[in-house]
């Protein structure tokens, strides 16, 4: 289950780095502006077509607005990243190795 004070949180966080003000996102997504700011302090639901909309508008897929990979733990994100690994091919592999070689550097 997602937390509302986490989806906010993350919700927030993305349109600041998105340098949107609340009004811009919620207008740019068709939403209310005091609905929006109720969403990120997390006092009121989304629905799932109201964060696809938020999504749209962030530029990404309405998976990663739930995931919250920014709240997993480093042992949880080296656990996954290796089941992952798991069923990549070779040349896909060496791909993944190159982008985590020049991110680490």
């Amino acid at each position: 289950m997602v937390d509302p004070k986490q989806l906010g949180n993350r919700i927030k966080a993305l349109r600041i780095n998105n340098h949107l003000s609340q009004e811009k996102l919620a207008e740019n997504a068709g939403l209310n502006g005091k609905y929006l700011g109720e969403v990120e302090r997390g006092k009121a639901n989304i629905s799932i077509l109201n964060l696809s909309r938020l999504a749209d508008v962030l530029h990404l897929p309405l998976l990663s607005l739930l995931t919250m990979e920014h709240e997993r733990s480093r042992e949880m994100l080296i656990s996954e990243l290796t089941d992952l690994l798991g069923v990549v091919d070779d040349r896909q592999l060496k791909i993944i190795y190159r982008i985590v070689e020049a991110v680490a550097r």
